[in-house]
């Protein structure tokens, strides 16, 4: 609802200037628009504005307001990435989180199995990256899956996406943060060097186990937002250097500890049983956020259509072929039960007393951990970014140095005070609602049905539907034994009716094209859904608290937005009776 009083007094204005009144022009304007002002004003000022469902209704349309979609030539930052580049980002990225960290945490919690999560994780992962190639070719700026769901749903839907994968990334990056200072601890001890146990992580008061402090955290964050900070080209290459060590790295782990493997450690293959494996898949989700920091580097890409898919698809599959061998090599070489779960790859060489091979995987550790953090932080800082250009963040995080500082500080804030097994307990739920949203904004786009937001024509519905579906899937048998294969069997055919009945128009020219839309992102969907269902009631209960305070936080904004623009017409309307020398008689507040 436009201040259309208002637009007349700007349009005609001039007719009165230097008069001391009113032009015929506006006073016209002014009869013309007063019966369409009544209903906006016919509260008094200071009145609850809950009572106009007008206004009511105004609000759900702001808040489901779309973004314009941005076309290729749009963005501010400096093009110069190829992909080279954002291959190895996305290795950076995927390699530093997932061997250096999850495997060992992960194989005490799976056992052997560990490797068939880390497949799971990784399939997922395909069908996600797909979708992100082809959004983030058509959409080429800064923003991600926030950006997507701002275009595909509104703007409710993407904050509650952007808080939730933003909380993910700084949790992410904490516990990144103390797990690389315990590796640079260990190595500080094992060559005679003497750690404050405090540098590391220490507990000083029992009563809040919660606490920990890790002061050699911090300092290790404000190294890497200091390259990330320079820009992306300083970034890109220090990032590309790190991988490639870090990658012969863990070539050189994988061909030495082969030699060492005894299958016999491999049985029981799922100790835990098939829930716990699953479980870790979601949790090993985290490991494959290459594709979505690739995705962030779409504005300083230098041809996104071309670049962004290759490397994209490259990352997946160079880090999905390294996950699954160390894996199997790690349980090889040692009981699962007995992995340390701080440094899984040294611990299993110190055994062996192959020392110098637990030197170099400290030192590809500190290469991996570092590049998963630059990824990270970089990634979070254009989310910042694109926050900020769209007036939803404070306009100084619109400068990358200053959005990237700011991601370091609170990050640095978390992984100094708070417990990292408190963290990893909320980690995911945000990764994975931004990977289904991406997935689902896949239907909308390629849709030839668009505008309609919630009806059995729409893409919403069937996404609604699959991942209702999806829920029962997971955990209607503990109502009913029947209730998963009703389920599985309802899926299928959501999957076939859509496939079937629904027209969806071919990518842009030049732009890369996911294949099998509609079924691609539907499992994408799916699964990402089915993931997340397996994840603690703890991520649950983040992904609920902070949807309502989104939700009335932003409410609240847009209903101020809108009462001070329904008072300003009124105000308009007094002044302009004012200066026409009559009575508004429109509403009480102009009477």
């Amino acid at each position: 609802r436009r201040c259309r009083t208002q637009v007349g007094v700007e349009q005609h204005g001039s007719n009165a200037a230097g008069e001391g009144e009113l032009g015929p022009g506006v006073q016209e304007t002014i009869a013309r628009e007063r019966v369409a002002d009544v209903e906006e004003c016919k509260a008094p000022l200071g009145a609850p504005i809950l009572t106009d469902i007008h206004l009511l209704q105004d609000v759900r349309d702001k808040c489901l307001e779309c973004r314009p979609i941005p076309g290729p030539s749009d963005g501010e930052l400096k093009r110069g990435l190829g992909p080279v580049e954002l291959t190895l980002l996305g290795v950076g990225a995927c390699i530093g989180a997932g061997i250096f960290v999850l495997t060992g945490v992960e194989a005490r919690a799976a056992g052997p199995s560990v490797g068939m999560a880390f497949c799971i994780a990784a399939a997922s992962s395909v069908f996600n990256g797909l979708c992100y190639a082809e959004l983030s070719s058509r959409l080429p700026i800064s923003g991600s899956a926030y950006l997507y769901a701002y275009c595909m749903f509104g703007e409710l839907p993407a904050m509650i996406v952007v808080v939730n994968q933003l909380l993910d990334y700084h949790i992410g990056a904490a516990t990144m943060s103390r797990s690389l200072v315990a590796y640079i601890g260990q190595a500080a001890i094992s060559a005679g060097v003497p750690v404050h146990p405090c540098f590391v992580h220490c507990e000083p008061f029992d009563s809040a186990p919660w606490f920990s402090l890790s002061l050699g955290a911090p300092v290790v964050l404000f190294c890497v937002t200091s390259v990330v900070a320079g820009g992306a080209q300083m970034n890109a290459r220090v990032t590309s250097f790190m991988t490639v060590m870090k990658i012969c790295i863990v070539v050189l782990v994988i061909a030495v500890g082969a030699q060492m493997v005894n299958t016999d450690r491999w049985q029981p293959f799922f100790p835990y049983g098939v829930s716990a494996t699953l479980q870790a898949a979601a949790t090993l989700n985290y490991a494959f956020i290459g594709y979505d920091v690739i995705a962030n580097a779409a504005e300083e890409t230098r041809n996104p259509r071309r670049d962004i898919p290759v490397a994209i698809v490259g990352a997946l599959g160079i880090c999905a072929v390294l996950y699954l061998v160390v894996c199997m090599v790690l349980c090889g070489m040692q009981n699962f039960s007995e992995i340390d779960a701080s440094a899984p790859m040294t611990g299993a060489f110190v055994q062996y007393d192959m020392l110098w091979v637990a030197s170099a995987i400290n030192l590809g550790a500190f290469f991996g951990m570092s590049t998963g953090l630059l990824a990270g932080v970089y990634g979070q800082s254009r989310i910042y970014f694109a926050l900020a250009r769209d007036e939803l963040a404070p306009l100084v995080l619109k400068q990358p140095a200053w959005s990237s500082v700011w991601c370091g500080c609170v990050a640095g804030m978390l992984a100094t005070f708070i417990n990292v097994r408190e963290l990893a307990s909320l980690l995911n739920i945000g990764v994975l609602l931004a990977y289904s949203s991406t997935a689902a904004s896949i239907l909308k786009i390629n849709s030839k049905e668009r505008g309609r937001r919630f009806c059995l024509g729409s893409e919403n519905f069937w996404i609604a539907l699959a991942v209702l579906l999806t829920f029962v899937l997971s955990h209607g048998g503990l109502l009913s034994p029947i209730l998963p294969g009703l389920a599985a069997v309802g899926l299928l055919g959501v999957i076939f009716w859509v496939a079937s009945t629904r027209e969806y128009c071919d990518s842009p020219g030049g732009a890369f094209k996911c294949p099998g839309v509609p079924v691609t992102p539907m499992v994408a969907v799916i699964t990402n859904t089915y993931l997340a269902s397996r994840l603690s009631t703890n991520a649950w209960c983040r992904l609920g608290v902070t949807t309502i305070i989104v939700t009335v936080v932003l409410c609240a904004v847009t209903l101020r937005d809108l009462e001070r623009r329904q008072h300003t017409i009124c105000e308009t309307v007094r002044a302009a009776a004012a200066a026409a020398g009559t009575k508004p008689g429109v509403c009480h507040s102009c009477g």
